[in-house]
């Protein structure tokens, strides 16, 4: 089962108080996606990831911590627009304004994900389009991460497998496949063969829909 503490925040930024809600444990059934993300029941924490400062907007992961420069982030346009973009559910653009503070810290690895909750939360409410957009986000900073030398996943191939079901997602399928190859030239370990093959196949079924490693390795279509 889940458990929830509420628990008293100090923002970093403008000294405010604010209650928000935390995960106390949780506990996991099934398989995770392709993308990473995690099975029920800790698939439907995600709304606890992430917490807003109702006075200045602050996004972080536990308010009372500060992230680099990012005083100057939150009082930008750019970071106030996305705060309040109707085109992302609120939550998503929580996960992109945290982002937007995780790039302009010089931190794309973890920008990315930030930009892959975003998606996650997006494919919940059904804004189809806006989860394409957070996928291409996340595969554009991941792509800066890696010129920085910024990993974003440890195992070989496992970066290439990720950024594969993204890619797929957001039904740019030609480069979906050449990441993938270039997955399967690293000699990755099994698990990861078969998750690299079993998108080759899905992507030549021009399949951009949600799956599971269980089903990667089971070889399911």
């Amino acid at each position: 089962m889940t458990t929830i503490l509420r628990e008293e925040k100090v923002c970093a930024l403008c000294g405010k108080i604010s209650e928000h809600s935390e995960i106390g444990s949780t506990n996991v059934f099934g398989s995770p996606d392709l993308d990473t993300r995690p099975p029920q029941m800790k698939r439907s924490t995600i709304g606890m990831w992430i917490q807003v400062c109702p006075f200045c907007g602050y996004c972080a992961p536990d308010i009372s911590g500060i992230i680099e420069r990012a005083e100057e982030m939150v009082r930008s346009d750019s970071y106030q627009q996305q705060l309040n973009d109707p085109e992302f559910p609120q939550l998503a653009n929580a996960f992109l304004c945290f982002s937007q503070l995780q790039e302009y810290a010089g931190n794309f690895a973890g920008a990315g994900w930030a930009s892959v909750y975003a998606a996650w939360v997006c494919d919940d409410a059904g804004f189809e389009m806006a989860a394409r957009k957070c996928r291409v986000s996340a595969v554009n900073l991941w792509q800066k991460a890696k010129e920085k030398g910024q990993r974003f996943a440890e195992q070989a191939g496992a970066e290439e497998a990720i950024l594969v079901d993204l890619l797929r997602r957001a039904g740019q399928f030609e480069l979906a496949l050449k990441i993938c190859e270039d997955g399967l030239k690293k000699s990755p370990e099994k698990t990861i063969i078969n998750i690299l093959q079993y998108q080759k196949r899905l992507i030549n079924n021009a399949d951009a829909g949600r799956h599971t490693v269980a089903e990667a390795i089971k070889g399911k279509r």
